[in-house]
């Protein structure tokens, strides 16, 4: 435990002045500034992998020794991958169940949620006009599924690498679910400087916090069922990075709400991860009885 308290530290520390420091030296009045800090929130999820490997370097462990870096093909990939449409698919559902929600094709919610203004706005307003419902529906799941396997997912294993690589491994012999919890929290508290700078949950960013730990907590212990049922962390980096890529589809779908109701990150995407974990749960139970038993990352 010892090993997980120094790196949850270490990664969040080292990773928040990082962040601070590129606010403090970027401007954000020019389209250049912008650029770079995209730029830089892209490195961002690469700041738990370096930190992972400093430590392993400075405690003399191989990066390998983890043995969950297995980059063998399974079927289950396939699984994993398409665990976040299903969390879309309810998440849908749910939403136009919210008061003042209902399902509706256009860029509304992405603006609103993403604090969206002028150019930007506009910019995103002309994709939806150029596009018939259906083909922009289409393209959104189909490129959902390339940038998910491919950019997305080199991007997320920066951040699985220390999430459920390293973690895992400095958590073995810990059940599932209180290796899930720590590994969330520390998770989503990692997300702060982001979250409260409107990122995900622009109109509530101080109760974003607190919602970004819940979903990290949730989606994490989907995650870690799979990098246990493999031995590999492949398919964590999968799922974080389809989720990445189609999470505004659940926006575009939708007007009303607000981003603590509706969507991937909102409550109603909570109920959908919800109802996938005890989809997993209640097939584990009777087959892998991983989510029951102690973490074994070898």
């Amino acid at each position: 435990m010892k090993k997980t308290v120094i790196y949850s530290i270490s990664v969040c520390l080292f990773s928040w002045a990082v962040l601070e420091l590129a606010y403090a030296l970027i401007s954000q009045t020019t389209l250049a500034g912008r650029l770079l800090m995209q730029l830089i929130s892209l490195m961002y999820m690469f700041l738990p992998m370096a930190v992972a490997l400093v430590m392993q370097w400075i405690r003399k462990e191989k990066p390998a020794g983890t043995k969950l870096l297995n980059f063998n093909f399974s079927p289950v990939w396939l699984i994993a991958i398409a665990v976040p449409f299903a969390v879309l698919l309810l998440s849908l559902l749910f939403s136009i169940l919210v008061p003042g929600a209902r399902l509706h094709y256009g860029p509304e919610n992405i603006i609103a949620f993403q604090g969206l203004e002028g150019e930007a706005a506009d910019t995103v307003t002309a994709q939806f006009s150029s596009m018939s419902p259906a083909m922009m529906i289409i393209s959104t799941l189909i490129g959902g599924v390339f940038a998910g396997c491919t950019i997305n997912a080199v991007a997320a294993f920066g951040e699985e690498y220390g999430w459920r690589n390293y973690m895992v491994d400095a958590l073995r012999g810990e059940k599932f679910w209180k290796t899930a919890l720590i590994i969330g929290l520390v998770w989503g508290i990692w997300h702060a400087p982001l979250i409260l700078r409107g990122h995900n949950y622009p109109q509530h960013p101080v109760a974003g916090v607190a919602m970004m730990c819940v979903f990290c907590l949730l989606f994490g212990a989907l995650e870690l069922y799979f990098v246990l049922k493999t031995k590999s962390v492949i398919p964590a980096a999968l799922m974080h990075g389809t989720l990445n890529a189609i999470a505004g589809a659940s926006l575009m779908l939708i007007q009303g709400g607000n981003d603590l109701t509706v969507g991937m990150t909102g409550a109603c995407g909570f109920a959908a991860i919800a109802i996938v974990l005890a989809a997993v749960w209640f097939y584990d139970s009777r087959h892998d009885k991983i989510m029951a038993g102690a973490v074994q990352s070898a």
